[in-house]
């Protein structure tokens, strides 16, 4: 036999054992499929994969929550569950085990406690956060003066004496109402006796967020305001973000504690831009800005101080290490 035949010969059985090996091997189903393809993007295991996360249902799209930690650190969790925004739940489920990280606002009281470490936000992910009171634009309009009762108390504010308020409404079990009368008080505000005359004008609607803090702080506009002569109520606890921010667009809602960074972020998402400031944002929406406070309160990534042992965390950059 000439050498070409064998040559051809060999290459056909070659050819011919390679296929039956091929089709022989076990295929991958989707499902397989669809976990080696996440597998391979998201890397070797991290102590993140490892963890669930839990936070209110606007987190994953909120753009400082979920997606500041994949862009900015790079990390992907086991798995989402929805609790609250820096609320009980969230408390409870790290207690609990069922999340092994959450989201409490850094002035929330319970961080004065030895339960939970705040991971040091290293690379800075989380944007400035001051307080700023935000009303509809007709508000604003019907009450030309109103900046002169709502940027002394933001003056006023500290991060500090927010901290120690929301210790004592989540704590000490004090009522909202009474913590913002005292602050009140205490920094020169009238008693409730000496209100001025109530002024004419429509009833201004303030409204107030799903924690506590933000009923604090909405209660606080409503006591100053009403102290001051304005016809004002309080509509508490509406929801998140999401929820609230449309009524208040719309003029359904008058006015609200809100937060420097992460309001103009969510509105520049919605906008479909970046960068823009507060400033620009606002008029786009009939919404206008007071001054905002020294105080701030920013998005806190907690675990338990049992898992920062275990694991040796201290900041956010730690999930990234290798899982253990």
């Amino acid at each position: 036999m000439s050498n070409q035949l064998l040559t051809a010969r060999s290459s056909l059985m070659f050819s011919t054992a390679l296929a039956a090996l091929f089709l022989a091997a076990p295929s991958l189903s989707a499902n397989e499929a669809e976990q080696e393809e996440s597998a391979s993007k998201r890397g070797p295991d991290t102590i993140a994969s490892q963890f669930v996360f839990g936070s209110g249902k606007e987190c994953p799209h909120e753009p400082y929550c979920l997606p500041a930690l994949e862009e900015e650190y790079g990390l992907h969790f086991a798995d989402f569950v929805v609790t609250d925004p820096g609320g009980p739940r969230t408390r409870e489920a790290l207690v609990n085990g069922d999340i092994q990280i959450g989201v409490l606002f850094t002035t929330n009281g319970y961080l004065a406690t030895d339960r939970f470490v705040l991971l040091e936000d290293d690379r800075n992910a989380q944007p400035a956060e001051n307080v700023i009171p935000v009303a509809h634009q007709s508000i604003a309009d019907a009450y030309p003066e109103i900046g002169k009762v709502l940027n002394p108390l933001s003056a006023a504010l500290t991060t500090p004496e927010l901290a120690e308020m929301n210790r004592r409404f989540a704590l000490d079990g004090v009522e909202a109402e009474t913590i913002a009368q005292e602050w009140l008080q205490e920094h020169g505000a009238p008693a409730p006796s000496e209100s001025a005359p109530t002024k004419e004008g429509p009833t201004i609607v303030v409204g107030s967020g799903n924690f506590g803090e933000s009923i604090i702080l909405a209660e606080m506009y409503h006591q100053a305001l009403d102290q001051a002569g304005y016809p004002t109520r309080h509509r508490q606890e509406i929801g998140n973000r999401a929820t609230y921010l449309p009524l208040l667009e719309s003029g359904e809602i008058d006015l609200f504690p809100e937060y420097t960074g992460s309001l103009g972020g969510w509105l520049n998402t919605l906008a479909d831009t970046s960068g823009q400031p507060l400033s620009a944002l606002l008029p786009e929406r009939d919404l206008v800005g007071f001054e905002p406070a020294p105080a701030q309160d920013k998005n806190g990534f907690v675990v338990t101080a049992e898992t920062a042992q275990r694991y040796d965390l201290e900041k956010i950059s730690d999930l990234a290490k290798p899982a253990p």
